[in-house]
């Protein structure tokens, strides 16, 4: 690429410019054939060197591609390997909690319904079978009874179902309520009929307990670690989906990349006659009338790939702390959880144990094994990282065992036969590319009385093309500013899925990729244009026009139309500097 000439502000040549409204700065063929060959031969050369430097630049970016394919592959499989290991550990969690919840509910129902049997055997509400009466409907017909044979007489009561009811001389049969309050029936069984009540109170003061303190407790440890897993199964599933799709994002970033690189993978000398004929185009050469088709820059898709790279890697940081967060926040559950269930149990326990005095050798050794249950947090910790750590090796073989044979294949186009070590190497800014040659923060403008002047960056590439990136406002950025400064107002900031971001309803994946930022706005295929200085009354202004194909209804009336763009630098020396570059591009 020749180098633009600088001109000195005191130099006499601007007023020998054309007074015309748009000076024409299109180079004409010299007629001399001695003259033409030598030009022909300088640009042999030096599209020679551009394409060593095109292949050197390639070959590199195949080996990094290889390389860090390997290394994300190796990460991302470790990570979901990792994060499905971790939610069987909360999915058994919860189902230990459950059946915790259910195992104290049943034992306190069983509890309730021999309470409230034993009530009944002290209240002398049995069948004729000897099955305690416990519901009320019951009971009542059983008093019903007792009072139609009070009124009936013995003949009535032979049928009664209270036949067996002891009676009272003046009364008749005798009242349940009554029944073991009866002289007759001797102090034994009054006593006996004491001990059902009495044991049937105590049952009601722990099932009162169980009720008040436990359950509830329990049953509420049960609905937060339910909410807990649905929270972290969401973010951590985000998680993994983001990294995923950020990684297939590269790989399609990649492919894309390759197969317009693959245009240009000819020798020298048909990369030559690209350059003359147009990048990416197979025909002959195109007269100054007519578009050239069939364009593409390789520097777009090569932008896109690296940024593609840079987007993962930035994913991946954020990812890997909100992991850490997470699988720090559920250890932390864990362990709370295992402390509460241990301590509600041993609440039960203690107090069965006060019911249960007499049976030592069933309660003992349950609450002394709870209670010699080890609860540091380093043991917790330990035993729920070798938890997970057990099972992903259970799920590693058992993905392994259904694996097909050709999955582990790398499938990526251009990246078979490729030494990885020459992918030793961080990925730079698109702005050092080879297939760059200049960048400028410039103005540009459309035709029309209505347009204004807006902020933009030029980028000029080795394929002929002069991309515009139009900057938001927000940056506040004028001409002449850096082009990296530019580049990097036009990147979005990284939104990865978190804790704050799942509790607030946000969906994901909702990040926007880098490369969604960084269409051109305007792209011009240089080999068609003409580029013209404005007169001395607009000194810094210069106008591209590009000669393009009409389509559809249009080609009935003509075949190529204009498109006009004017552009400002931010001083004449910029202004043609900036055409220079273009007409060599």
């Amino acid at each position: 690429m020749a180098t633009p000439s600088s001109a000195s502000p005191d130099d006499d040549s601007d007023d020998e410019m054309p007074t015309s409204s748009v000076a024409e700065l299109t180079i004409t063929p010299n007629s001399n054939s001695n003259s033409k060959d030598d030009a022909i031969n300088d640009d042999q050369k030096e599209n020679d060197a551009i394409h060593q430097r095109r292949s050197a630049t390639h070959s590199k970016l195949r080996a990094y591609e290889a390389k860090r394919r390997t290394a994300y592959e190796s990460k991302l499989q470790s990570s979901s390997l990792y994060w499905h290991a971790f939610r069987t550990l909360m999915h058994d969690s919860l189902l230990e909690t459950q059946k915790a919840d259910l195992l104290v509910r049943g034992w306190t129902s069983a509890s309730r319904a021999y309470g409230a049997s034993m009530m009944s055997v002290g209240e002398w509400c049995i069948d004729g079978k000897g099955v305690p009466i416990t519901e009320v409907k019951k009971k009542k017909k059983l008093f019903d009874a007792s009072e139609k044979q009070q009124d009936g007489g013995m003949d009535s009561a032979a049928s009664s179902p209270s036949m067996f009811l002891p009676m009272n001389e003046k009364r008749g049969p005798l009242a349940t309520a009554d029944y073991f309050r009866e002289e007759k029936c001797g102090s034994m069984i009054k006593n006996f009929a004491d001990s059902a009540g009495n044991v049937s109170k105590n049952y009601e003061e722990m099932i009162k307990y169980m009720d008040d303190d436990v359950l509830p407790q329990l049953s509420s440890l049960l609905d937060h670690l339910k909410s807990e897993v649905m929270f972290t199964e969401k973010l951590g599933d985000s998680i993994m989906n983001e990294l995923e799709t950020a990684e297939d994002e590269v790989c399609r970033a990649w492919e894309s990349y390759y197969n317009t690189q693959l245009d240009f993978g000819g020798t020298p000398s048909e990369a030559s006659t690209e350059k003359s004929t147009g990048a990416h185009y197979d025909g002959p050469t195109p007269e100054a009338s007519t578009a050239v088709k069939g364009c593409s820059d390789v520097w777009v898709q090569e932008m896109r790939y690296r940024m593609a790279v840079a987007f993962l890697s930035s994913v991946w940081e954020k990812c890997s702390s909100e992991l850490s967060k997470l699988f720090l926040s559920m250890k932390d559950a864990e362990c709370n959880r295992r402390s509460q269930i241990k301590e509600l149990m041993i609440k039960a326990t203690q107090r069965q144990e006060r019911l249960w005095i007499g049976l030592p050798s069933v309660v003992t050794p349950i609450l002394k094994e709870l209670v010699e249950w080890p609860m540091e947090r380093k043991l917790v910790e330990d035993d729920v990282q070798y938890s997970i750590r057990e099972r992903a090796q259970a799920i590693q073989r058992d993905e392994a065992e259904h694996k097909k044979p050709d999955e582990s294949e790398t499938n990526a186009p251009g990246l078979s036969g490729v030494s990885e070590g020459d992918g030793n190497f961080e990925l730079s800014s698109p702005l050092v590319s080879d297939l760059m040659c200049k960048a400028k923060v410039i103005e540009k403008r459309s035709p029309g009385m209505m347009s204004s002047w807006k902020v933009s960056l030029a980028v000029i590439t080795s394929d002929s093309f002069l991309q515009l990136f139009e900057l938001p406002t927000s940056c506040k950025l004028h001409t002449g500013s850096a082009p990296e400064v530019a580049f990097h107002n036009l990147i979005p900031p990284v939104v990865v899925p978190s804790m704050e971001g799942v509790k607030g309803g946000v969906k994901f994946p909702s990040s926007r990729y880098w490369f969604d930022h960084l269409v051109p706005s305007e792209s011009f295929a240089l080999l068609n244009c003409t580029v013209a200085l404005k007169d001395e009354k607009s000194p810094t202004t210069f106008e591209i026009v590009e000669t393009i194909s009409t389509s559809g209804a249009a080609q009935m009336f003509t075949k190529t139309m204009n498109r006009k763009m004017q552009l400002r630098a931010i001083t004449r020396e910029e202004a043609m500097d900036m055409v220079d570059a273009l007409k060599c591009s």
